[in-house]
């Protein structure tokens, strides 16, 4: 048998107040209500089991307490850190996190149109760096509805953004290995060429050209190997690297791979073929995965920023939210740390 649902008017009526004392009561709302009446109302609550109808309380507040996270892959283990950095916040401050997933603009947007009509009070995208159109975000922007977006290629100063700065990732990588002493630096780089290029793999792969171009070193075409974010692709572009190590008379001594996983892949080429990282060819690479230290040798990486980006984003969503009127609009940079481990090996002891 199903129990009887408590309500407002029946604590109300228990209580000896009105519906309206006992609303002000629950939402914290003392001003007018003398002690007496809040300990009654609240002993009444307890003794009834009085459970708030959420829904309810929406339609009177204008608010659910909840946010609508929307990712373009769930299984994408980047995006993990991302969502415990929003819960964290969020879950401080009494909101709930409702995902979804979409994998393009098209589903992104529908996803949109199907959180709304749940009454999410706002919302927090991440996505992976490629450069997406986003007109559908204009709606929301002239609605002025909260929403912030993390890892997106976008030009509107009027979007709130958290950006994490790849450039200067692969700027650092770089420039640790050059302060190692190596001058022939190679690069397995991600997508920049294709039909739909990251802007990570875009900016990496500037920030290793513009550590080069400081020191003023030039580098052959074929040092510089692109490929997809994977271990095939990885393992493939080591392999070319490996016939340059072989037939060379000045072959690279160093490698920055744009990407944790092909440097994963890339390892693997070397073992096989016997060429030792780092005594043969030191390596730098970006992401930091747990597996990251457990590599042999373990790899020299920069950890984005994941869980800082989540954090950032849903601070700068609950001041709109909470704000009277929107905020001016944020983008904010988050650096990438630089954690030093054998693949990069130790300063060479000659000027090559």
């Amino acid at each position: 048998m199903r129990n009887k649902v408590i309500t407002i008017r029946e604590v109300a009526k228990q209580a000896g107040v009105s519906v309206g004392t006992v609303s002000n009561v629950l939402n914290g709302k003392y001003d007018g209500v003398n002690s007496d009446k809040r300990d009654r109302v609240l002993e009444v609550v307890r003794e009834l089991g009085y459970r708030p109808n959420a829904i309810a309380r929406s339609m009177v507040t204008r608010s659910t307490a909840t946010i609508g996270l929307i990712i373009s892959e769930l299984k994408n283990p980047l995006f993990v850190p991302v969502v415990e950095g929003v819960q964290e916040v969020l879950s401080s401050e009494g909101y709930h996190i409702v995902l979804a997933e979409a994998s393009d603009m098209e589903s992104e947007a529908k996803a949109i149109e199907t959180l709304r009509r749940q009454q999410v009070d706002g919302f927090i995208f991440m996505s992976l760096s490629y450069r997406y159109p986003s007109e559908h975000l204009n709606s929301l922007k002239e609605e002025e509805f909260p929403f912030v977006v993390i890892n997106r290629d976008l030009s509107d100063p009027g979007i709130n953004l958290v950006q994490l700065d790849d450039l200067g990732a692969g700027y650092t990588a770089t420039k640790h290995l050059l302060e190692l002493g190596h001058t022939r630096i190679a690069a397995i780089n991600g997508p920049i060429y294709n039909n739909l290029p990251r802007r990570s793999a875009i900016e990496r792969h500037n920030g290793w050209h513009k550590a080069l171009q400081e020191k003023g070193l030039e580098t052959p075409p074929e040092w510089n190997i692109v490929g997809e974010y994977s271990l095939k692709d990885g393992y493939n572009a080591a392999q070319q690297l490996i016939t340059l190590l072989k037939n060379s008379s000045q072959p690279p001594t160093a490698l920055f791979v744009a990407d944790d996983t092909m440097a994963v892949g890339a390892l693997r080429a070397f073992i096989k073929a016997g060429v030792r990282v780092p005594e043969d060819l030191a390596l730098v690479t970006i992401g930091d995965p747990p597996i990251a230290a457990y590599t042999v040798p373990a790899l020299t990486t920069l950890s984005l920023p994941v869980v800082a980006a989540g954090k950032v984003a849903a601070r700068i969503l609950l001041t709109w939210i909470k704000a009277e009127t929107p905020p001016r609009p944020q983008k904010v940079w988050l650096s990438f740390s630089l954690h030093i481990r054998e693949s990069c090996g130790t300063p060479l002891n000659y000027q090559l």
